[in-house]
Formats: C-alpha cells, sequence, structure tokens
C-alpha cells in the first residue's frame, strides 16, 4: 500500500510552541508546518489549516461554556483530514483551547522577535 502519509518528513528542525500536559504544538522551522499532539491525536497542518482548526476549536467552546460539562465526549471537532475528528468532554475541549491559546501567543512573540533581529541586521 503507497500512501502520501508515508512520504512526509518528521519534523527535524522544529520549536516547541507550546508543551502541557496533554500535548504539545510545534512548528517546523525549515517547511512551516505545524504539529499538534494532544491525548492519542497527531496532526500535521499548515498555518492555514491550524488557524481554522483553532477557531473551530474556539467556537465550541463558546458554544459549551465549562459551567455546561457533563464530563460526556460529546463535543466534535473536524480536522483539516476530511473525514476525521476529535471527539472530546469539556474539560479536554478547554485543555486543547488552553494549550492552542498559549502556543499562538508564544508564535506570534517568536515572530516579533525575528522582526527585531532582522532590523537590527
Amino acid at each position: 500500500m503507497h500512501s502520501a502519509i508515508f512520504e512526509k518528513k518528521p519534523m527535524c528542525n522544529f520549536k516547541t510552541l507550546c508543551y502541557a500536559p496533554d500535548g504539545y504544538l510545534i512548528v517546523c522551522n525549515e517547511c512551516r508546518h505545524f504539529q499538534l499532539a494532544f491525548q492519542t491525536t497527531l496532526l500535521t497542518m499548515t498555518a492555514r489549516d491550524l488557524q481554522v482548526f483553532h477557531t473551530l476549536v474556539k467556537e465550541n467552546r463558546e458554544y459549551n461554556p465549562p459551567e455546561t460539562h457533563t464530563g460526556r465526549k460529546n463535543i466534535y471537532i473536524p480536522t483539516p483530514l476530511e473525514g476525521h475528528g476529535i471527539i472530546l468532554n469539556g474539560k479536554e475541549l478547554e485543555a486543547l483551547y488552553q494549550l492552542l491559546e498559549t502556543a499562538e501567543v508564544n508564535f506570534k512573540a517568536e515572530c516579533l522577535l525575528n522582526l527585531f533581529k532582522t532590523a537590527g541586521s
């Protein structure tokens, strides 16, 4: 069986944007793809895919506020891979949201620092 999934290069030159108890988000310094690991799921995404995924997580968090969490896995988040998604409970949704928010702040801070490095060269 031949599949494009097996042809992807590993992210060997990466920067960790966030490392949390339930997962991490890294960015490859060469191809600028992102890799999100959360619990038993590992996704490699473009910046655009990550932005869309992050927006879906934010929207689901708004629709499922923490005070309504029942512990049941009934929150579906689609992934960039067609036909695949993640099913979470409220606590897991909050953990994923916090991971993505922290990573976003760290990535933006890194981009700003790089602008200053470039301007100072």
